[in-house]
């Protein structure tokens, strides 16, 4: 368990790229926003999405942990299942205290109408609707998925090297391409989009976890068997 711990407070040194970078590019995207939404005036609601580039910051970083910290940990005798229960534990802590924050943003957001002019940018149509709780676990779901999504995708090319990184994008690249061809040939893409509607919140979470399983023992097996 120490090792463990050790492993935790490796990734939490770097307080700026763990902590204070994404918000700090959160509350500048929320400025910009602000600013334009002051600029043009307004008293309908507007959803802006800019909460997505902490999304995307957080699938970078994930992608970014494995080549900046594995060969160190090991290099210090780390194991590494050990290295691996150390980053899953960070990545949950990060996921569950911004989920946090993005709560008490979205309720101030609120009590404030919208910072003001009617602006929507912590609080996300459906996805947070529902409780408390519900909005804190969702994101915590989704943060995490996109933490170990990242480091899944870092976990193929420490594995299997670049070669093997560039199979794996043209496989995908190919699955894709087959999919929207097959959907354009027997056009089910209205049928798609039905299926995709009826899907609640709460099952899209569901779902979401059950690939956070998948990405951690495809990674963890993946480890197992890299070179340093």
């Amino acid at each position: 368990m120490n090792r463990i711990a050790s492993v935790t407070k490796m990734y939490l040194r770097d307080k700026l790229s763990w902590i204070y970078m994404p918000w700090i590019i959160l509350l500048l995207n929320l400025i910009i926003h602000l600013t334009i939404r002051f600029s043009i005036g307004g008293k309908d609601g507007m959803y802006t999405g800019g909460i997505t580039s902490l999304y995307v910051y957080m699938l970078v970083i994930g992608m970014v942990a494995l080549p900046q910290t594995f060969v160190f940990a090991l290099g210090m005798g780390v194991r590494r299942k050990d290295y691996f229960a150390g980053t899953a534990m960070n990545f949950a802590l990060i996921s569950l205290s911004t989920s946090i924050l993005i709560l008490l943003f979205s309720l101030l957001e609120g009590w404030s109408g919208g910072w003001g002019v009617g602006l929507h940018f912590f609080r996300m149509p459906y996805w947070g609707d529902g409780t408390v709780i519900g909005q804190v676990t969702r994101n915590f779901v989704l943060l995490l998925h996109l933490f170990f999504l990242g480091f899944a995708i870092s976990s193929v090319q420490r594995r299997y090297g670049w070669f093997g990184m560039i199979v794996f994008s043209g496989v995908i690249s190919a699955v894709v391409s087959v999919l929207v061809i097959s959907l354009n040939y027997y056009q089910w893409w209205g049928i798609l989009f039905q299926w995709i509607a009826g899907i609640t919140v709460s099952e899209w979470a569901g779902w979401l976890f059950a690939l956070i399983v998948v990405y951690a023992l495809a990674s963890y097996a993946m480890l197992r068997k890299a070179t340093v």
